[in-house]
């Protein structure tokens, strides 16, 4: 079957949840960026899609470019509010660093009603100005044993607010989308 048409005016970051919590032991930045990947690719959202984590070696505000990070960041429904004025707001501070609005698993689930999801807590192990916070990211997110990794409660307040959590948790993993497919067409 055709891809979905595209619009492609005016970009968009869309964020998105894998479709099952995850604990602490995502195999590291890259197993989570490569279920991001797969999950987006499944769902036919062709641009790519990497975990909204920091970790030793990234910092979560730098995983979008710097000439897109005034782009508005939405969910994965047409025609639903923004979630957050632009990817830079999210690291600016009190209010505008709320996520408005629900956020979509990949496979179409409101991750802040679904059962699947009882505590509607996202792993992101960074500081509020998105670096890593360090010791606070369940070992590299390679660990679901003892440890610590910062997450946030979703639909309330600061997306970087950070709480500690057990990397034994079993919490939402956001992606986020850095890249955007036919972008050579515009």
């Amino acid at each position: 079957p055709e891809p979905p048409p595209y619009h492609a005016s005016p970009p968009q970051l869309r964020l998105a949840a894998l479709n099952v919590p995850l604990t602490g032991d995502m195999s590291g930045i890259r197993g989570a960026d490569l279920q991001c990947y797969r999950q987006s690719q499944e769902a036919r959202l062709y641009g790519t899609f990497r975990a909204f984590l920091s970790a030793p070696t990234q910092d979560l505000v730098s995983i979008v470019k710097r000439t897109d990070r005034t782009l508005p960041v939405v969910n994965l429904k047409a025609g639903i509010p923004l979630l957050a004025k632009s990817w830079s707001s999210l690291f600016e501070g009190q209010a505008s660093a709320a996520l408005r609005g629900p956020v979509y698993s990949f496979n179409g689930r409101n991750i802040l009603t679904d059962p699947l999801w009882p505590r509607r807590l996202a792993w992101h192990g960074s500081t509020p100005r998105g670096g890593q916070a360090r010791k606070r990211d369940c070992q590299g997110w390679r660990s679901s044993g003892p440890g610590e990794g910062l997450a946030t409660p979703l639909g309330e307040g600061r997306l970087l607010a950070g709480q500690r959590h057990n990397c034994s948790e079993a919490l939402v993993v956001l992606c986020v989308e850095v890249a955007f497919p036919y972008r050579h067409m515009w």
